[in-house]
């Protein structure tokens, strides 16, 4: 799984937070998802398909 990269820019395209940009903090393996930090007050997990390159 190694879809993305820590630091890398991407679009959420899933079902919540959808259409916002943020940057990719940390990689959980054993859950398989992807921690996308928006801003400083906001972060959440996503799934790979869940996340595109921006």
């Amino acid at each position: 799984m190694t879809e993305f990269t820590i630091g890398q820019t991407v679009k959420i395209i899933g079902k919540t937070m959808t259409g916002n940009v943020g940057t990719v903090v940390h990689l959980d393996e054993k859950r398989q998802k992807y921690l996308v930090r928006i801003s400083d007050l906001t972060q959440n997990y996503f799934f790979a398909d869940e996340l595109e390159q921006f």
